[in-house]
């Protein structure tokens, strides 16, 4: 099987555990048909996320996609841009944890002459 395939068939799988969870929650249904239709909406969302993702990346002439291009993908929607902005903040604050946890454990080379 494909790697796109395998993807698919990933996306599929986890929009109906999705599904089943909401329909849990909200006392609903939703038919296969439908399921399946919403994995397939996902699945060509994610894409075409990738694809502006992508070319967000290329115009800024960069070789790697930066949380600046995910919230450029996301400033639409509002809800969105106060979640990204909400991940990043975390994140950044994670890296500070980190980098100031390693200070003052190195150990310094002698110089020798």
């Amino acid at each position: 099987m494909s790697i796109e395939k395998k993807t698919r068939q990933t996306i599929h799988n986890t929009t109906k555990d999705i599904v089943k969870e909401i329909s849990v929650a909200n006392e609903t249904e939703f038919d296969k048909d439908s399921i399946e239709l919403i994995g397939e909406l996902v699945y060509k969302k994610l894409l075409l996320y990738g694809s502006d993702l992508d070319a967000f990346q290329k115009h800024a002439k960069r070789s790697t996609i930066t949380t600046d291009d995910v919230k450029l993908l996301v400033r639409n929607n509002q809800s969105l841009v106060e979640l990204i902005d909400t991940k990043i903040q975390l994140l950044n604050s994670l890296k500070t944890v980190d980098l100031s946890a390693g200070t003052g454990n190195k150990r310094k080379r002698k110089i020798t002459k």
